[in-house]
């Protein structure tokens, strides 16, 4: 005799994705074979939600649903849907075109559903007269269709998604760990060569307890060629440009709100230029694909050399925003590490208050 296969069905915004979904999902996907999570989108509510936050970005239908994706990727028996909500009434009005959208979907995707999972016990009776009693068990719900709630109370995770938006490094502890990396905070270290900036990046990196990016110019040179700066060549800045990209994705991975990055695209790029007439396209590409939040200059005052003019003119251009320091003299390293944990406090807490 053919096993009949259960299968449940979770619908959530998941704007983001937190810790207390995740346990919700989980200890729903126990009670059937199959189970379907549904992130629903509507770019005009998403937008305003985003406004009202106090995320440095906004998340795209895109991103959610990655989010949902990679957190789930090893548990084979939960599958992700997209549900576009646009132009149906915002919730709590609005459940029987939402319904209708809802029966769409489903009927695309040849699914038959057996249990609706909800930790929202208001939900319950819109469940049964929008979807049991409007005879939508004919085509995409089962007959003995189920509505189960699970956790209502939250005493597992007591968190909402409007929380983690209005206080995302507050509250960092429910951020999943593919959700974080989107969160990460970039502040990166940059200006006159000599200044103190690998050092400054190093205990910042301490003081926080999170990872940092050294400068991968000086590692390329050292180690591809032997410390022979003069041989440098327009591919080796290409790979310059890779690794040093490679590296900065390679700590997000693993940072604590945020990570810290001695030397950006826009000071390689000013390296490149202090021997070469043209911009190199390829680190021209990353300046304008890359942002980070914060952006700490230490300047020498002894004397304005080449390469600060350089990179000062091409921030300008790229409206690349910073915040300058002073690099007098060895008391400086001291002073410009305070001053840097001042600059990051204050923009975190303005992300928080």
């Amino acid at each position: 005799m053919k096993k009949i296969e259960k299968k449940g069905i979770i619908f959530g915004k998941f704007y983001p994705l937190h810790i207390g979904h995740v346990d919700f999902i989980q200890r729903a996907s126990g009670y059937v074979d199959t189970l379907y999570v549904v992130v629903c989108t509507d770019d005009e509510r998403d937008m305003r939600l985003f406004n009202e936050s106090k995320m440095k970005k906004m998340p795209t239908a895109k991103d959610r649903i990655k989010f949902v994706t990679q957190t789930f990727k090893y548990q084979e028996n939960i599958k992700i849907i997209h549900l576009a909500e646009d132009g149906i009434p915002a919730y709590p009005n609005g459940w029987a075109g939402w319904a209708d959208r809802v029966k769409e979907v489903l009927a695309r995707n040849k699914i038959k559903i057996d249990v609706i999972f909800t930790n929202e016990p208001q939900d319950v009776e819109n469940y049964k007269s929008n979807f049991i009693d409007k005879g939508y068990a004919v085509d995409v719900f089962s007959d003995n269709l189920e509505i189960i709630t699970l956790d209502t109370s939250r005493n597992h995770f007591n968190i909402s998604a409007t929380e983690i938006r209005k206080d995302p490094y507050k509250n960092w502890h429910f951020i999943p760990k593919y959700v974080r990396e989107f969160f990460i905070l970039k502040v990166g270290i940059i200006g006159s060569e000599h200044s103190g900036k690998t050092n400054l990046t190093h205990k910042l990196a301490n003081y926080y307890n999170t990872t940092y990016v050294k400068e991968y110019r000086k590692e390329y040179i050292r180690e591809i060629l032997q410390n022979n700066e003069d041989n440098l060549q327009h591919e080796d800045y290409s790979q310059i440009a890779y690794g040093q990209n490679q590296k900065i994705l390679e700590a997000v991975k693993n940072a604590d709100r945020l990570i810290i990055v001695d030397t950006e695209f826009t000071s390689l790029q000013s390296y490149y230029l202090k021997n070469n007439e043209s911009m190199h396209p390829v680190i021209e590409d990353f300046i304008s694909n890359s942002n980070f939040d914060i952006l700490i200059y230490i300047e020498k005052t002894n004397r304005k050399e080449i390469f600060d003019e350089i990179l000062q003119k091409l921030l300008k251009e790229n409206n690349k925003k910073y915040i300058e320091l002073i690099h007098e003299n060895i008391r400086s390293l001291t002073e410009n590490y305070t001053k840097s944990i001042e600059i990051i406090d204050n923009y975190i807490n303005q992300k928080t208050v």
